[in-house]
């Protein structure tokens, strides 16, 4: 029977001070997952980062795992909302140009929040057996999907979501790739232009073949 999910919370902060004691030990349970990893961390060297009593992590959050989730759910939503701002600016742009701001977004937010991937993709296997359900991609294929809806006659894939799914995880697999392996291909010029050359390749429509004269018949050499 699975488990039923962890509360990422007791209860929610009213007052300024409150949340500026949750803002403080979210901070402190980035840091340290960051600097020693999970196995690492717990409540009581999250509280001492943090400079606040154990029973005061303990008023917020009951545990561990609620840490970690809060601290998932909070560097994903300001992503989130970060690259939502961008689609919004390229909204009206053609195709080619909107394509091209999407995948700088994507990696000025990689260099902006290098800690995001390695913390979400390190803590997810963690997470998951404990009910965790990681909205990030969901939410990340809802603002895609919503962008290219109404380009849908400029591209070639006729099932959006297919195309959707096929697009972000691309682009999600490259550049984490990029930001594990070869971080300095997300500060070269070349790579968003190779990724959006990739992108356009798969979304535009295929150009009509050309037609060339068919190639003349040879005769047969008759015997004499």
């Amino acid at each position: 029977m699975p488990r039923s999910p962890t509360p990422t919370r007791r209860k929610q902060p009213r007052q300024s001070r409150a949340q500026a004691t949750c803002d403080a030990i979210l901070t402190a349970t980035a840091r340290i997952l960051i600097r020693d990893g999970y196995e690492a961390t717990n409540t009581n060297r999250i509280a001492q980062e943090a400079g606040v009593s154990i029973g005061s992590l303990y008023q917020y959050y009951p545990n561990k795992e609620a840490l970690v989730m809060a601290v998932l759910e909070q560097h994903g939503a300001r992503w989130l909302a970060e690259f939502e701002a961008g689609l919004n600016e390229s909204a009206s742009a053609p195709l080619t140009v909107a394509v091209r701001a999407i995948i700088q977004q994507i990696l000025t937010l990689k260099r902006l929040h290098p800690q995001l991937d390695p913390l979400r993709y390190g803590l997810l296997p963690h997470l998951r057996p404990l009910g965790y359900v990681d909205t990030f991609e969901q939410q990340l294929f809802r603002l895609v999907r919503a962008f290219l809806a109404p380009r849908l006659e400029d591209i070639r894939p006729r099932e959006l979501d297919m195309a959707v799914f096929i697009v972000v995880h691309t682009l999600e697999a490259l550049c984490h790739a990029a930001g594990v392996d070869r971080p300095d291909y997300l500060t070269n010029h070349a790579f968003p232009e190779e990724l959006c050359a990739l992108v356009l390749g798969y979304l535009r429509p295929e150009p009509p073949l050309l037609r060339h004269p068919p190639p003349p018949r040879l005769q047969a050499w008759k015997e004499i």
